[in-house]
């Protein structure tokens, strides 16, 4: 029996890890990023790789506009002209100034954690449904530039949202989401 379990657990493990690792590490193509246009701003937008919270892709929004996804363990960059922006994620549930709204000059740089909790429902009486919560939190340059490092870039790989899927995703959308782990490194 003990066995058994220690071969799921193998196996889980292993699923896991090929689910999260689909492109290069940050590190490794950094050097070769190309500077930030000139007039424009880079904004990056990440998330720490948290199995236990969310296998979900998250669509990300700028001031309404879908701008891609981001997976667990995951960075995507958009440089974007000077302005104010809401960056928002798609969430399940609430949570206070769960957006955040910045304004970037020509040539400032960005970082935008994607922070994930999971939860029971509070709008279901007599079941135990678990939500994620996602929620953004600015975070400054040197601790965002030190985050990312490790984390897989996918700015052109991030798995865009299906058509009609802004409003609230369900628990089986999350699990349908998960097992569909090696499409969702699509081009957008």
């Amino acid at each position: 029996m003990a066995a058994a379990a220690r071969r799921v657990w193998l196996l889980l493990a292993l699923g896991l890890a090929g689910c999260a690792g689909a492109g290069p590490r940050f590190d490794d193509i950094a050097a070769g990023l190309p500077p930030v246009p000139q007039g424009a701003a880079r904004i990056f937008i990440y998330r720490d790789f948290e199995p236990y919270q969310s296998l979900s892709w998250v669509p990300v929004f700028f001031n309404g506009a879908t701008i891609g996804a981001v997976g667990p363990g995951h960075v995507l960059l958009r440089d974007v002209p000077p302005g104010a922006y809401r960056i928002e994620a798609q969430s399940e549930g609430l949570w206070p100034d769960q957006a955040k709204v910045v304004t970037v000059a020509a040539g400032e740089t960005v970082y935008a954690k994607i922070a994930s909790f999971r939860s029971i429902d509070p709008t279901v009486n007599d079941a135990e449904v678990l939500i994620t919560t996602f929620v953004v939190v600015l975070v400054d340059p040197a601790t965002g530039r030190r985050e990312i490092g490790s984390l897989w870039y996918t700015a052109h790989w991030a798995r865009p949202p299906a058509a009609g899927e802004r409003g609230r995703l369900s628990a089986r959308a999350e699990k349908a989401a998960a097992a569909d782990c090696p499409r969702s490194h699509r081009r957008i």
